[in-house]
């Protein structure tokens, strides 16, 4: 497929405005949500209409839209009785840019049209779209776990490689993720993936802990709170590890963590056996990220774990290096 792209075999559709796509390699676990959260607000920052164009991943089928507007989520202008069935991270996408429209659909050129006819947006952000090539895209940012081999894990369906690393030459722009894992062997990895593509710009991340926000009570607390503390954890991303290894920086001790597969749609029963947890060890808190919470609030409500507080840990992507290279191909890019 690709090298019918390459070759001219497959053409791509243009859109009427410029598109930025951020991608990975895997089918999961680097971050992506926070980075197009990141990118979408440093181009609103310079003065773009921004949309972001998903995919839908455990959604509908159906094309829809929505946006954050006056503290509560539309879709297509509407405030639905409850969001339980649409999929998560376009739910977090739309919480974390008010104003922002986040249109869903399989085919991101026909939302990519949608987006400029009906909301007038001059930039659009391909949320994981390194391997939609089907819309032509002017920057392609992917992103690279820190803890990813120097040769790759293996391709699908043996690994959760959706491309070898060699696919990194189509990239613009590289960020290794979650840098803090594995500081060890960052420079070796940097030095490993510009091997692949020695003209991208390489930038260096990690997922910071911004909040801490208690389901019962609504207040928002600082992620320090944490310190001495035994916890559950819930959780159903890509990168389980990753979310555990942060609470631990935090200082907490993790008496035991459920990990349900990528985007699981949470039922009555495992809420059972989360209270059931709840009742062993007596954790002083369950915490959960916000991926998952957008998926536990229809079903719940805000009435927490009735046995101990549930917190939710909030994150967003801090650049620790390039970021000037990041804002000055956002910036050429649009002044095109």
């Amino acid at each position: 497929r690709n090298l019918a792209y390459d070759r001219g075999w497959l053409g791509q559709v243009t859109l009427p405005c410029r598109v930025v796509s951020v991608g990975n390699l895997t089918v999961g676990g680097t971050g992506k949500t926070a980075c197009v959260e990141l990118i979408a607000k440093k181009l609103i920052a310079i003065g773009h209409r921004v949309a972001v164009l998903s995919r839908g991943y455990g959604g509908p089928r159906r094309d829809h839209w929505l946006r954050w507007d006056a503290d509560h989520l539309t879709v297509a202008g509407v405030r639905p009785a409850s969001p339980q069935g649409l999929a998560d991270e376009p739910q977090l996408l739309a919480r974390r840019l008010p104003g922002v429209p986040v249109l869903v659909g399989p085919r991101r050129d026909r939302t990519g049209e949608r987006a400029c006819r009906e909301f007038a947006a001059d930039v659009v952000i391909l949320d994981d779209g390194f391997q939609h090539r089907r819309v032509q895209r002017e920057c392609d940012i992917v992103l690279i776990h820190a803890r990813t081999p120097f040769s790759g894990w293996a391709v699908l369906p043996r690994g959760p490689m959706r491309e070898p690393l060699s696919s990194l030459s189509r990239a613009h722009l590289i960020i290794i993720t979650k840098a803090d894992e594995a500081l060890e062997t960052l420079a070796a990895l940097g030095e490993r993936l510009r091997s692949f593509n020695p003209d991208a710009a390489f930038v260096t991340a990690v997922h910071e802990p911004t909040g801490l926000l208690e389901v019962m009570t609504g207040h928002l607390h600082d992620p320090k709170r944490l310190s001495g503390l035994r916890v559950g954890l819930l959780s159903s991303i890509g990168d389980p590890q990753g979310f555990e290894a942060t609470v631990k920086r935090l200082h907490a001790t993790v008496l035991w963590h459920h990990a349900y597969p990528d985007h699981h749609r949470y039922q009555a029963t495992d809420w059972a056996v989360l209270v059931g947890n709840g009742r062993r060890g007596r954790p002083d808190a369950i915490v959960t990220t916000e991926k998952d919470w957008v998926r536990l609030q229809p079903g719940i409500g805000d009435r927490g774990s009735g046995i101990v507080p549930l917190w939710v840990l909030q994150v967003q992507m801090k650049v620790l290096s390039g970021e000037d290279a990041l804002d000055a191909r956002l910036a050429r890019l649009c002044a095109r």
